[in-house]
């Protein structure tokens, strides 16, 4: 099969393009951007390269609606894995053209589409690639070692939505039942209480504050704006440096704790920030040489297992996580990886595993030999594309 590639700055490329090409498909590369994929001008592009280069189908991370109109004014098939959630491009009414085939790696997003009559998304995880990691690993220099590492956005931009509905004001019961709301879901997760528990008026309170609502195109209610641009990113932000806080104040003068983040000046007392690492060079390498790698999944993923848990464990890393109900479809935890479900939780466990070596050193094995046997990008090529 001849494949045109949308290619763009994001995860997976080359791992992504390689497993094609082993599983026997010709690929053809449409080098684009981000903002590319979102401009009109972007079906023209795929129209000519996939008529240039006689391909049957159209691949790309993230799902894009200018993409799917070319792929079904060509009658060719549109293959799109979503790694990003929210994507509020998937709330198009092109997600139902019969010529999509979107891959969605939270079950929670799959059923919510799937309860619409939607039978254009599917649900598949998200993968690793070992060997270019295991490459990797022997040839860089010695370095990135610690005890626990993090590496991950703090969601601390400057005139984020949270802050910018907070500072326009809010009526004092409508401040009172969000932070509620936050609070509450800091200590449950499997559920996006957000999206239950946001009245109508509350909503009428929120966006008179910040008026948040869908571009042109879009079917994305603004309760679903709210709920996942706006609260469960707040639940994120203060999750996470809470967490880091605890990490800092219980382990920081025994262990090396070290943070990896695009913000450089974040500062937790006993934690190390390094500011960002590079992705694909850098950070499995993190993966691999930190006793303990912490994920703390973005509160907008209710099961999903995210990219991170799979670039982990297919270093060989040792993954502490944050609870994620799809975890336990394909792994074990205790045996493949470790789950926690509140700080004191996490931090009990970070005592545990930094003591008992050998304990913690057999379900890193055990991961990585998971993802080795069925999490692959060459084994999710084969879904794909079944």
């Amino acid at each position: 099969m001849k494949i045109l590639y949308l290619l763009w700055e994001c995860c997976g490329n080359s791992e992504m393009i390689q497993a094609m090409r082993v599983a026997g498909h010709d690929v053809a590369a449409l080098q684009t951007s981000q903002d590319g994929l979102l401009s009109p001008e972007i079906a023209d592009k795929v129209k000519k390269a996939a008529g240039e280069n006689g391909c049957d189908i159209v691949y790309g991370f993230n799902y894009f609606p200018h993409v799917a109109e070319a792929a079904k004014d060509l009658g060719i098939g549109y293959y799109a894995w979503v790694y990003d959630n929210p994507c509020v491009q998937l709330y198009s009414y092109t997600v139902t053209y019969p010529t999509n085939h979107i891959f969605v790696f939270d079950s929670d997003t799959y059923l919510k589409f799937h309860s619409e009559g939607i039978n254009t998304i599917d649900f598949l995880p998200m993968a690793a690639d070992p060997d270019r990691v295991e490459q990797l690993c022997r040839e860089a220099r010695p370095g990135y070692e610690a005890d626990i590492s993090f590496v991950g956005s703090l969601y601390n931009e400057r005139h984020d939505f949270y802050h910018r509905m907070i500072d326009k004001g809010l009526p004092d019961r409508t401040y009172g039942y969000i932070r509620g709301i936050i609070e509450a879901q800091k200590h449950i997760y499997g559920m996006d209480l957000s999206e239950h528990l946001l009245t109508d008026e509350i909503l009428e309170d929120l966006h008179a504050a910040l008026p948040l609502g869908p571009s042109a195109g879009s079917v994305i209610t603004t309760r679903t704006l709210f709920s996942q641009y706006v609260i469960d990113r707040q639940v994120t932000v203060e999750e996470r440096h809470h967490i880091l806080t605890a990490l800092g104040a219980v382990f920081g003068e025994r262990y090396r704790v070290d943070l990896y983040t695009h913000d450089a000046s974040a500062a937790f007392a006993g934690v190390t920030n390094h500011g960002p690492a590079d992705q694909f060079r850098e950070a499995p390498l993190i993966f691999n040489r930190s006793r303990i790698d912490l994920n703390i999944s973005l509160r907008s993923i209710v099961n999903g297992i995210p990219l991170r848990c799979f670039e982990i464990m297919g270093a060989g890393g040792f993954l502490l996580t944050s609870y994620a109900g799809d975890m336990l479809r394909f792994f074990n935890d205790g045996e493949h990886f470790v789950s926690f479900e509140s700080t004191d939780d996490m931090l009990g466990k970070c005592a545990y595993y930094l003591e008992h070596e050998d304990e913690r050193e057999a379900i890193a094995r055990a991961g990585l030999a998971a993802i080795r046997e069925n999490h692959t990008y060459y084994h999710r090529v084969l879904e794909m594309f079944d």
